[in-house]
């Protein structure tokens, strides 16, 4: 972890995604003084502007997802190996890359509410908030994190397999916008595989809600595997 708070394509991500939660931000709306709760209803139009669903693709591989192309390309990669064992080395890359497209969004998403609460609580009329609003504001922050992290994984599983900056880099996008271009124009009911419903979580998920949950496990858990495979390939040929 301590490795990955180093990296400045983290600090970037962060700053950026911060600049285009605010990109969002409903100014117009602020009329004094305003609804109890506000703070949150304005942060919640923020996370559901449409750059943000732009932007995640581009930011959560940003950091560190092609981190085996670097290791590899400036022969770090046998440093790491006789440092540590090939498994150590396997789970601490998978780990730190997965973290690594989570982690900005999080320090971002976080940042922006508190700024909300700092300088919209004052203005609204006294009284007490719904705390069920809040609680789904942070689910959603927390998606928009879970999206990145597997994201960053993909990015990182192309790195293993293509052992180039461009398709690290270049094809989690390409997948993304393929899968939204299919969802809005050829496939309408596919709403699973469509990233702007991971977010939002609009559609039917289970009667408790808990399908999206279980997707993002299952999800993360396959791209995790995925990689360390490849990886553990790679690295038997070093």
């Amino acid at each position: 972890m301590k490795e990955l708070l180093r990296e400045k394509g983290l600090w970037i991500s962060s700053w950026i995604f911060l600049f285009v939660l605010f990109l969002g931000f409903p100014f117009s709306q602020i009329e004094t003084p305003l609804n109890t709760g506000s703070f949150i209803k304005f942060y919640q139009e923020m996370l559901h502007a449409q750059a943000v669903l732009f932007f995640i693709p581009i930011l959560s591989v940003l950091p560190v997802g092609a981190a085996y192309v670097k290791d590899s390309s400036s022969g770090f990669l046998k440093f790491y190996i006789t440092r540590m064992n090939r498994m150590e080395y396997i789970k601490r890359k998978t780990y730190q890359i997965y973290m690594g497209g989570f982690l900005p969004f999080f320090f971002s998403g976080m940042t922006a509410f508190l700024i909300c609460f700092l300088f919209l609580f004052p203005l609204e009329i006294a009284g007490n908030f719904l705390w069920e609003d809040f609680f789904e504001t942070l689910l959603l922050l927390l998606r928009i994190c879970l999206t990145g992290g597997i994201l960053a994984e993909i990015s990182g599983i192309f790195a293993v397999l293509c052992c180039n900056y461009y398709m690290a880099y270049g094809l989690p996008f390409v997948c993304y916008y393929m899968l939204v271009i299919l969802k809005e124009r050829y496939l309408p009911d596919m709403y699973a595989m469509y990233p702007g419903e991971w977010i939002v979580f609009e559609k039917g998920w289970g009667a408790d809600g808990s399908g999206i949950w279980i997707f993002f496990a299952v999800f993360s858990l396959t791209a995790l595997w995925m990689h360390s495979l490849l990886l553990y390939v790679r690295l038997q040929k070093i």
